[in-house]
Formats: C-alpha cells, sequence, structure tokens
C-alpha cells in the first residue's frame, strides 16, 4: 500500500483500458490515483479500432478487415463525405524504458517527423527496427494520428534507417508521413548569404552585419506563393485550402550591383561583382563597395561578414601611430585585408590572407591561410603564419616563420625561429628550427597532433567522444535501472518457472504477480535493447582510439635544430597521449646538439651536432 496525503492508495501494477479516445486523459487518470508522475507512466497499444460514417449525424461504425484495407486506399479516405475516428484499447503501466527519439507533427499537422536525440545511433537490427516502429505506432496514437498505411510507412523507415546506418552525419529529423492535404504557403525571402555563413559558422549572425559577395554569388532568394491542397491532416480532419491569391512584392534593388534571374518557383537576385550586402526589412537590397577605411570602430561600422572565397580585399588603417586601425568588439571577413596599425580587444579577423603591420591584441585572432603579421599578442591560424615578434601568442599554422618569440605557444608541422626568450612552448610534427636561444623554461614538443589537420581530428574526435561518453551515462543509468528491477523480481519468476502448471496458474491470475510477470518479460526485452546501444558505444570507442592512435603512430623523423648552443633548463619533449607514455630530456648550457625522433625505438634521442654532421 501507498500513503498519498493522509490516504492509502493501492499500489499500481497494470490497467486495461478499452475503447480509448484519449491516451493522454488516462494517463493523467492513472496519474492523480495512484500519485505517480505522468513521465512515468506509458502504454502497450494492444488494438486499434477503425470507425467511419458518411452521415453527418449518423453513427459510427467499425470498420472490419475489408473495411481497413478500404482507408488504406487514397481515394476512399479522401472522400470529404467520409469521417473517420480511431479508439484504442491499450494496458497502462509504468515507464520502464525511454526510447532516444521523439515523434513531432507540423504545426499544420501535415507532416510527421522522428526527432532523434543528439547524437543519434542507428543499429542495423531487423528486431530492433521492428521495436521502433511499434513505439512510433504508439507515440501516433497518443497523439491521435490516425495510423494507416502503416506497413508502407514501417518500410520506408526502415529503408531511411538502414540508408543513414552507412554515413558519417545524422539529420537531426527524418519526415516519415505526409498529409494529402497542404496548406497554402506566402511568398518569402531567404538570404542566402546570411543563411550560408550561420550553417558554416554554426551560429546566430549579429544582427548589425553586412555580407560580402563575389561576382556570380546568389545573395538573395524570393520563392513564389505555393498553393495549397485540400484534404485530411494528419489526425483525419478535412482542411479546406483557399485560392491563393496573387500578391505582387515589390523589391528595391540597384541594377548596377544586382541581377534578378526569374525560374518557375522562385526569384534568384546574383551579384554582378564583389562587393557587401544587407537586405533591410524585406524590402530592399543594398551594395555596399568601399574598401578603404580609417579607424574601425563598432560605433559607426557594421560586422563585415563572408566573402572570404571571392569578395573584396579591404585595406584598414589608423589615423596615427597612436590609435587602433580597428578598435574593439569587431568581426572582419573578407578575401583579403591589409592592416596598417594596431588591432584591437576582442576583433575578429578571417580571409584568404591577412597583413597587419602593428600589433595584434591578445583578446583577438587572426584567421587565414596566410597571415603576416608585426607582434602576435593574440591568436594566429592560417597555412602559412610568419611574424616578427610572437609576445605570450599563440599560433597553429602548417609552417610558422618567426623573428622573435616569448612566453607563446606555437603548433605547426615546421617552425622556423631566429630567436628565442623564455617560456615558450613549441609543439611541431616535422621539425622546429632556429638560429639562437638566450632563454630558458621552453618546451619542445614533439607532437603529431600539432599540425592543423591532425590537430583538427584530434579536436573533432576528443568531443564526439565526449558526446558519447554522455550517451553512454544516459544509457547505462536505464541499463542499471531495469537490471535493479530484474534482481529485485527473479526470485518471483524462478517461483512461476519452477511451479507446476496448476500452482503456476494460480500464481499468474494474481494481478500483482501477473504484471511483475509481463514487467519482467517486458524489461529483459529492453535490457536487450540498451545491451546493443551500449555495445554500438564501446564500438564507436574502439574506432575513435584507433584513429588517434594511428595519426600518433605515424610521426617520423622530427627534429629539433639550433644553429647555435643551447641554454640550461630547456626541455624535450615526446608528447603522447594514445601510444606509449610521454618522455622528456633537459637541455644543458653550451651543448651543442640536435633532438631527433628515432622511429624504431620511439626514444628521444639526442645527437651532437659534429656527430650529426658525420652520420651524413
Amino acid at each position: 500500500m501507498l500513503l498519498r496525503k493522509g490516504l492509502f492508495v493501492a499500489e499500481f501494477y497494470s490497467k486495461i483500458v478499452e475503447n480509448c479516445k484519449d491516451i493522454h486523459t488516462e494517463l493523467e487518470k492513472v496519474s492523480q490515483s495512484y500519485g505517480l508522475d505522468m513521465n512515468d507512466l506509458w502504454f502497450d497499444l494492444i488494438k486499434v479500432h477503425t470507425l467511419t460514417r458518411s452521415e453527418p449525424h449518423g453513427e459510427f461504425k467499425i470498420l472490419d478487415a475489408e473495411g481497413l484495407k478500404q482507408i488504406d486506399d487514397d481515394a476512399f479516405y479522401e472522400n470529404p463525405a467520409l469521417e473517420v475516428i480511431q479508439r484504442y484499447d491499450i494496458c497502462i503501466k509504468r515507464r520502464l524504458f525511454k526510447y532516444f527519439f521523439n515523434l513531432e507533427a507540423s504545426p499544420d499537422d501535415n507532416q510527421l517527423y522522428v526527432v532523434y536525440e543528439s547524437p543519434f545511433m542507428i543499429i542495423n537490427d531487423e528486431w530492433l527496427l521492428g521495436e521502433l516502429c511499434d513505439h512510433i505506432e504508439a507515440c501516433m496514437a497518443y497523439q491521435k494520428i490516425i495510423l494507416r498505411q502503416m506497413q508502407a510507412q514501417h518500410t520506408f523507415f526502415k529503408q531511411e534507417m538502414v540508408r543513414y546506418s552507412n554515413k558519417k552525419e545524422l539529420p537531426e529529423r527524418i519526415c516519415i508521413r505526409k498529409s494529402h492535404y497542404s496548406p497554402n504557403k506566402a511568398g518569402s525571402f531567404t538570404f542566402v548569404l546570411k543563411k550560408s555563413w550561420e550553417l558554416k559558422n554554426g551560429e546566430e549572425a549579429p544582427v548589425n552585419a553586412i555580407y560580402g559577395a563575389g561576382k556570380g554569388d546568389v545573395v538573395l532568394e524570393y520563392v513564389k506563393p505555393i498553393q495549397g491542397t485540400s484534404g485530411r491532416d494528419l489526425k483525419g480532419q478535412i482542411k479546406e485550402v483557399e485560392k491563393l491569391e496573387a500578391v505582387p512584392f515589390e523589391l528595391d534593388f540597384s541594377n548596377e550591383a544586382f541581377v534578378s534571374n526569374e525560374e518557375p518557383t522562385k526569384i534568384i537576385y546574383i551579384s554582378k561583382s564583389p562587393q557587401y550586402v544587407a537586405f533591410i526589412n524585406n524590402k530592399s537590397l543594398k551594395s555596399f563597395t568601399r574598401n578603404q577605411y580609417v579607424e574601425m570602430k563598432n560605433t559607426n561600422m557594421p560586422m563585415f561578414l563572408g566573402g572570404v572565397e571571392n569578395g573584396l580585399t579591404l585595406h584598414i588603417s589608423s589615423k596615427n601611430e597612436i590609435d587602433n586601425a580597428i578598435e574593439t568588439n569587431l568581426r572582419i571577413e573578407a578575401k583579403e585585408i591589409y592592416i596598417r596599425g594596431n588591432v584591437g580587444k576582442h576583433v575578429k579577423l578571417v580571409a584568404k590572407k591577412i597583413i597587419i603591420e602593428g600589433q595584434l591584441h591578445t583578446e583577438s585572432s587572426a584567421e587565414a591561410e596566410e597571415v603576416l603579421i608585426t607582434n602576435n599578442k593574440g591568436l594566429c591560424k592560417g597555412k602559412k603564419v610568419q611574424c616578427k615578434y610572437v609576445d605570450r601568442g599563440t599560433i597553429f599554422a602548417e609552417s610558422c616563420e618567426v623573428e622573435a618569440s616569448s612566453g607563446s605557444q606555437i603548433y605547426a608541422k615546421d617552425i622556423k625561429l631566429k630567436q628565442i626568450k623564455s617560456n615558450n612552448t613549441f609543439y611541431f610534427s616535422s621539425k622546429c628550427e632556429f638560429e639562437a636561444i638566450d632563454g630558458s623554461d621552453n618546451k619542445f614538443c614533439f607532437s603529431a597532433f600539432a599540425s592543423p589537420e591532425n590537430k583538427e581530428i584530434l579536436e573533432q574526435t576528443k568531443q564526439a567522444m565526449n558526446v558519447y561518453k554522455e550517451k553512454a551515462q544516459k544509457v547505462m543509468a536505464q541499463y542499471q535501472k531495469l537490471s535493479i528491477f530484474v534482481q529485485k523480481n527473479q526470485p518471483t519468476i524462478d517461483k512461476i518457472r519452477n511451479a507446476d502448471i496448476t500452482t503456476r496458474k494460480v500464481l499468474i491470475e494474481q494481478d500483482a504477480i501477473k504484471q511483475i510477470y509481463y514487467d519482467f518479460m517486458d524489461c529483459l526485452k529492453r535490457v536487450k535493447i540498451l545491451h546493443m546501444y551500449i555495445s554500438r558505444i564501446q564500438e564507436l570507442n574502439r574506432q575513435f582510439l584507433e584513429r588517434l592512435v594511428s595519426i600518433e603512430s605515424s610521426m617520423q623523423q622530427v627534429k629539433v635544430h639550433t644553429n647555435g648552443p643551447w641554454t640550461a633548463f630547456n626541455t624535450i619533449i615526446y608528447a603522447r597521449t594514445y601510444t606509449k607514455g610521454s618522455k622528456s630530456l633537459t637541455t644543458e648550457k653550451g651543448e651543442t646538439a640536435d633532438y631527433i625522433l628515432d622511429t624504431q625505438s620511439g626514444d628521444v634521442k639526442k645527437i651532437s651536432r659534429y656527430q650529426h654532421i658525420t652520420s651524413f
């Protein structure tokens, strides 16, 4: 017995409800009667009754097997004179298991989607796919969506699951059903430049932004109004769609900057030349072709986004040697960016090529295929990065050349320096060469993940591993919950199994034992499903680790070379995370030696300059 609000309430086992009109209401009744949370209840869909009538005030009649075949026929089903409803026989019970997806209908109830929890793992197993289809049917009944043509729907769903099981990227949702009815769609604009930028960057664009475009780029798209279709929605309701009236629209744009191209279903607007573009109030396209600026400030400038591939080249300068060329809180993207003067705080520069004749603030960044900068205190990313000074800055590059570095971090395949001060950390996967060192406490790290390509793989893989770790924790929480239930009720199940036929029959007729038995059998099925998910996660983690081990094991012919003598207290490190442990050596003052990676032993070795020369 359970005590709730001073009253004794019988413990809930299960409840059969026949001819149920609203499943949500029935679950709510049980929730209130037994003091249970709605989220702890679910149901088995035992039987579906389909009823029809042809007269507005006539009696609904249950369809037999032949009648159900007619419901699957579109011509019969779409008859406006026909009314269709469904009722359900269900068994309400405690929820022992929750699938990792939801079922969502579109706002107009004309499309049905399976929406996956991220990350969604597809396991290509016929039995499991059948279980998913059964759950989809239950969810459809819960949402009062008419169940018809289910075999075709399940076949399509399974085909989609199999198709996506071989792909790396999965969609967030899959449409598994569309009604004959579709609503009217008004004409709409899509600012293609903005949408493309948001998709590429995975973030919402700032409000005050203009967008770069090159010659021939599609800037804006107008999708013409679409006439809907009358018919039944997913819930079987007849929806009448009115005739869509042609509504003219006006768009203000310069024929010198843009050209329009009309197609049967849309009108596209194309850039005639490199420029920045703004789409204002769904009424006008504005072109910006100015490419020279003095002292950019966020108070008088928008964000310059996109145009990296084929947009404008920007020239930005300061008023004098004291003021910044770019002040704070700006994002500037272009094909090429040339700056004379310093770059202030919270500025992000993105281009194919960036040249800064000045200083980059410690909280700002420059990202391009080629970056040339006088003084880097911030973050530089590129295939090729050249800096005169790096003062506590960070660099990620394929190849990097620096005249003098102090307190900085550099990640690159190849690093070339003239002078090294103190407290630097260099990560490289091929070679690090420098002319002179006059500081100490520097770290030279042999790392397979120093190059941009491998570092990106590392970050993506670690992120995926963390995501699947969270997924595994969720799965294990359900698995442990079910395992506790199995252990708790195993004695009762053993008692039933070991009893003779007469005793077993008597036991099964007891409501409490009957429910334990059916829940136990259902629980074993859910445990099997969760075990499949756990095995899949383990397989994915194994693949992730194999990929990282392969990269780390492939590093060869790595060395540190200096033209002058070493100072004391610098550290040479072979940084390994996924293979054998890291190793390190410490330099001695005055020694003249190179440090190389011995591919046979996997150790870092010191080669004296004389020995190194005579070995060739």
